[in-house]
C-alpha cells in the first residue's frame, strides 16, 4: 500500500492484551472514572483495534449503543502514537461527537495517562471556518461603501478577532451574515502562507501546527472526504493537504462516509453562489449597493494614479472585464431561468437529468448557447483579472490596497471558471455521462436553483484513493451492519475488493434490552403504501394513545416533512398542548426544542431526519419512541434512482440489495435514540404493518437490538403498554 504518510522504520506492535486490560477494572482508566462500569465489549474492541494497528487493514467493527467506541479507539491510537510516534485522524460525521471528544474524552484519557505519555490532540476545521486576518484588514481597507455590510458586522468580527484565541466561525457570540464572512474567511486560492504579514498569528495556521504536532487530529467527513479530492487531483499521497499526512484512520460514524463523499467528489452549482460571485466584482444596478464591488474599487484606486500601468489596465477594465462580468449576470439568469422553467414544468422541486434530457425542449429554447456563452464570458473574465494582475504586479510601486483588489479579484475568477465547470458537468456531461448522477432542484424557501453531479460509482474511488493508501482504517457505528452482515457497507465503500479482506465485527450491548425494553408492531394498521391518509390518521391517534400511557416523554419519527406538518395540526386541534407540550420539528431550531424536551420530561417531539440519529437523550425525558413507517429512501431521489438503475442493470435486486439495507441501517439509527444507559426503560412502536406482512421485514427486525416484542391489534398493545410504563412508575 501507498500511505499518506512514511511509517516509522521499524514499527513496534502494540501488546493487544495490555490495551484491553487498561480499560478493565484493574486498569488505570478505572481509576480515573467516578462511576466506572467494566464493559466486556468495549475491552474487546480495544483488542481487535490493537490487533489492526499492529498487522494493518481495514476493520468494520459495530459497537452497540452503550459498549463506550469512543475509548475503545481512542487508546489505541494514543497508545500506538507513544509507541511509534505516529498519528492517527479521527473523522465524525456529527459535531455532537467531535465536542464529545475533544471536550470530553480525550481530556479524560489525558488526565487518566498523565506520567505513562502525553496525549496531544487537535481539533481542525475546514479553511473557511477560519477568520482571515488578512482578507479582515482588506475588507476594512476597502470600506463598507464598496462591500455589503450595512450592519457594520465587519467592525465587530475586528473586535472579536483580536480576542479569540480560535479564530473559527463557531467562536462568534452570533453568526455573521454569510456574504460579510465570504468577504473574510480564509481561503486556500487566496492565502499567501507564509508570505502573509499575518502568518505568526493566522488562527489556520495554527490549528494546523497543532494538528501536526497532535497525536489525534479530529476531523469530520467532509474534511477528511475534501483532503481526498485534493490529494486525488495534486497527485500527493505523502505530504500535508487539507489535513497533515496520515497512514492511520477512525472513521467513526462510518455510515455516512459514503454520502460525504458524494457531496465532494462530485461539483454543484447554484444561481445564488453565481450571483454572490459576479455581485463581489460589480453589484447590480437597482441593488443596495448599486456600483460598489470589487471592480468599483479597483477603478478609484487606477484614475486616482497617473501612470502607463494604470491607464492600460483601466482600458481593459472598461473594454473587456466590466462587459465579461455583466455578460456572464446576464447569461447565467439565463441558464438558470431556463432551469427553474424546466422544474416548474416537471412540477418536482428535483429532477434527475437522464438520457432523455439531451432531447428536452429546454435546449431549443436556448440553454446550449446560454451555457457555451455563460462559459465563454467567464473564461475571458477569469483570463482579463489575471492579466490585470501579472501587469499590476510587475509594477515596483503598486499600492497594498491595489494588490489586495487584484488578490480578491482572482480568486473571484477562480471560482467563476469552477461554477462554470460544475455546470457544464452536470447538464453537458459528454460521452462520460452514464458514470456520473446528475440532478437539477430547488433549494431553500427562496427557490434557489441548483445544478449537481455526483460520481456513481464511488466505491472504487474510496478504495484506491483512501482505504488502499492507508495501512490502518477503522470504520466503526452503533450501525454497519444488516441482519448481522457486513457486506452491504463493503460493497459499498469498496472494501470488499481490497487485497487483504476486511476484518469484521460486531460487539453487542451491555444493555438488557429484553427487560429494559418492548417493540411493538400493530398489526391492524393501514399500510402507508396502500391507505397513506388512514395510515396517518392512525399515527395519530397512536401518538396521543401513547403519550397517556407514558405521560409523555415521546420522539415521533416520520419520513416527511408533510406527515410532521399535518400531525401537528390535528394533535393541537385535539388540545394536545393543553396536557403537555407539543415541541415540532421546523418551527424553532434542533438545539433549542431538544433543550425544552429534556427540560420538561413530558414533552411530545414530532421530527423527520435530523431526529434519526446524532441524538442524545438519556434518563427519564426520553421513554417512547413512535416510528411512523418504514424509512425507505426516495425511490425517486436522484442518487436512488441511479443506484437502483445500475443494480437493475447489471441482474441484481435494487429493493433487496439497496432498499432493504438501508431502510435497515436508519431504522436501528432511531432504535438508538431509546436505550441510552444501563437504567433507561422505554417503548418502540412502529406502526407501519409491511414489517410484518412483508418477507423483508424479518431482515428489518433482526438488525433491531433483542427487544421484548409485541405484534397485536393496536388496542391490546396500548393497554400492555400502560402496564409496562406503570411497573416504570
Amino acid at each position: 500500500m501507498i500511505a499518506f504518510t512514511d511509517a516509522p522504520a521499524e514499527e513496534k506492535a502494540l501488546d493487544a492484551d495490555a490495551v484491553a486490560d487498561d480499560l478493565g477494572p484493574l486498569g488505570g482508566i478505572a481509576l480515573e472514572m467516578e462511576q466506572y462500569e467494566d464493559r466486556p465489549t468495549q475491552r474487546e474492541m480495544a483488542r481487535t483495534i490493537a490487533t489492526l494497528y499492529n498487522d494493518g487493514g481495514v476493520g468494520l467493527l459495530e459497537a452497540g449503543t452503550g459498549v463506550g467506541k469512543s475509548l475503545g479507539y481512542l487508546l489505541p491510537a494514543l497508545r500506538w502514537a507513544a509507541l511509534n510516534g505516529e498519528r492517527t485522524v479521527i473523522s465524525t460525521n456529527t459535531i455532537n461527537l467531535q465536542e464529545q471528544l475533544v471536550r470530553k474524552d480525550l481530556p479524560f484519557l489525558a488526565r487518566a495517562l498523565e506520567g505513562e505519555q502525553p496525549v496531544r490532540f487537535a481539533l481542525l476545521k475546514g479553511w473557511r471556518n477560519y477568520l482571515c486576518l488578512l482578507r479582515l484588514e482588506q475588507a476594512r481597507l476597502i470600506g463598507a461603501d464598496l462591500i455589503d455590510d450595512t450592519s457594520g458586522e465587519i467592525e465587530g468580527i475586528a473586535r472579536w478577532a483580536a480576542l479569540t484565541s480560535d479564530g473559527s466561525l463557531g467562536d462568534l457570540p452570533e453568526p455573521p451574515d454569510p456574504e460579510v464572512w465570504d468577504q473574510v474567511a480564509a481561503e486556500p486560492d487566496l492565502c499567501t502562507r507564509a508570505a502573509c504579514p499575518h502568518y505568526e498569528r493566522c488562527f489556520l495556521f495554527a490549528a494546523r501546527r497543532a494538528a501536526a504536532q497532535a497525536d489525534v487530529v479530529v476531523v469530520n467527513h467532509h474534511l477528511l472526504m475534501s483532503d481526498v479530492a485534493v490529494r486525488r487531483v495534486q497527485r500527493n499521497w505523502e505530504e500535508a493537504a487539507v489535513i497533515p499526512p496520515y497512514s492511520r484512520l477512525v472513521i467513526d460514524e462510518g455510515h455516512h462516509l459514503e454520502d460525504a463523499a458524494a457531496a465532494h467528489l462530485g461539483e454543484s452549482a447554484t444561481r445564488r453562489g453565481l450571483q454572490r460571485l459576479l455581485s463581489r466584482l460589480s453589484r447590480p444596478s437597482g441593488s443596495r449597493h448599486s456600483g460598489g464591488g470589487l471592480l468599483a474599487a479597483l477603478e478609484l484606486r487606477l484614475r486616482s494614479r497617473d501612470d502607463i500601468f494604470s491607464r492600460a489596465s483601466l482600458d481593459l477594465l472598461d473594454r473587456k472585464i466590466s462587459p465579461a462580468a455583466e455578460a456572464a449576470r446576464a447569461k447565467g439568469a439565463v441558464v438558470f431561468d431556463l432551469l427553474e422553467t424546466y422544474l416548474r414544468e416537471s412540477d418536482q422541486p428535483v429532477v434527475r437529468l437522464t438520457e432523455k434530457f439531451e432531447t428536452d425542449p429546454i435546449w431549443r429554447a436556448g440553454l446550449g448557447a446560454a451555457i457555451s456563452d455563460l462559459l465563454t464570458e467567464t473564461a475571458m473574465l477569469s483570463d482579463s483579472l489575471t492579466l490585470v494582475r501579472e501587469r499590476l504586479e510587475n509594477e515596483s510601486l503598486r499600492e497594498e490596497a491595489t494588490a489586495i483588489l487584484l488578490g480578491e479579484m482572482s480568486g473571484v475568477g477562480r471560482r467563476l471558471e469552477g461554477l462554470a465547470s460544475a455546470l457544464h458537468g452536470a447538464l453537458e456531461p459528454g460521452p462520460d455521462a452514464y458514470k456520473r448522477v446528475r440532478w437539477v432542484e430547488t433549494r431553500g424557501k427562496e427557490g434557489n436553483i441548483a445544478v449537481t453531479w455526483v460520481p456513481l460509482d464511488l466505491a472504487p474511488i474510496l478504495r484506491d484513493d483512501l482505504f488502499g493508501r492507508l495501512r490502518t482504517t477503522i470504520v466503526t457505528s452503533a450501525t454497519l451492519a444488516t441482519d448481522s452482515r457486513f457486506e452491504f457497507l463493503a460493497g459499498r465503500l469498496g472494501v470488499d475488493q481490497l487485497d487483504i479482506p476486511p476484518t469484521t465485527a460486531s460487539f453487542a450491548s451491555p444493555f438488557d434490552y429484553s427487560v429494559q425494553s418492548v417493540v411493538a408492531i400493530p398489526n391492524d394498521t393501514p399500510a402507508p403504501n396502500a391507505d397513506p391518509a388512514g395510515h396517518l390518521l392512525a399515527v395519530i391517534g397512536m401518538i396521543s394513545e401513547f403519550a397517556d400511557a407514558s405521560d409523555g416523554g415521546l420522539f415521533v419519527l416520520f419520513t416527511s416533512h408533510r406527515d410532521v406538518r399535518e400531525a401537528a395540526l390535528t394533535l393541537r386541534a385535539q388540545g394536545m398542548t393543553a396536557r403537555r407540550p407539543l415541541l415540532v420539528h421546523g418551527e424553532e431550531s434542533r438545539d433549542v426544542l431538544l433543550d425544552r424536551f429534556r427540560e420538561s420530561g413530558r414533552a411530545v417531539l414530532l421530527g423527520t431526519s435530523s431526529y434519526w440519529e446524532g441524538v442524545d437523550v438519556p434518563g427519564h425525558a426520553l421513554r417512547g419512541l413512535l416510528i411512523a413507517r418504514l424509512p425507505f429512501r426516495v425511490p425517486t431521489e436522484p442518487v436512488t434512482a441511479a443506484n437502483c438503475e445500475a443494480i437493475l442493470e447489471r441482474g441484481g435486486d435494487p429493493f433487496a440489495e439497496y432498499m432493504v439495507p438501508h431502510a435497515a441501517l436508519r431504522l436501528k439509527q432511531g432504535f438508538g435514540r431509546l436505550i441510552r444507559t444501563a437504567t433507561d426503560r422505554g417503548a418502540v412502536i412502529i406502526a407501519d404493518p409491511r414489517v410484518i406482512t412483508k418477507k423483508y421485514g424479518l431482515e428489518l427486525m433482526r438488525a433491531l437490538p433483542p427487544a421484548r416484542r409485541l405484534m397485536l391489534p393496536w388496542q391490546e398493545i396500548a393497554r400492555q403498554l400502560r402496564d409496562f410504563y406503570a411497573v416504570s412508575d
